[in-house]
């Protein structure tokens, strides 16, 4: 959260009060692992390595805005671990994919929704 699209993001994220929809929200970093967390009411305190394949296992939903280069080197062996989970991301990396989905909601709501099912 700490570039451009990551900061924006949580900026619009906090002014539309969507962390009151979310339960629990965990933040993950590559550069300062047990840090302090972003305070959003959530339970996270600490920051959690978004290097560890086996903690991130544990999401149901990552949204994530490291990057190409993070993505290409975490969510193939995620993926290979078992995880089913969704990945949200605005690097390019993944985008040719034949499974992958570009958000521009409401733009393509339509296909968003058939992805989900």
């Amino acid at each position: 959260w700490r570039g451009m699209v990551g900061s924006v993001l949580m900026q619009r994220m906090q002014e539309e009060n969507d962390f009151a929809h979310i339960p629990e929200a965990f933040f993950f970093t590559t550069s300062n692992v047990g840090g302090v967390a972003p305070d959003f009411g959530q339970a996270a305190k600490t920051l959690l390595d978004a290097n560890d394949v086996a903690e991130l296992a544990k999401m149901d939903i990552i949204v994530t805005c490291q990057g190409g280069d993070y993505t290409k080197s975490v969510f193939q062996p995620l993926r290979d671990s078992g995880w089913n989970g969704y990945w949200i991301d605005a690097a390019s990396s993944l985008r040719m994919k034949d499974d992958a989905i570009i958000v521009l909601d409401p733009v393509n709501r339509n296909v968003i929704d058939k992805g989900l099912k």
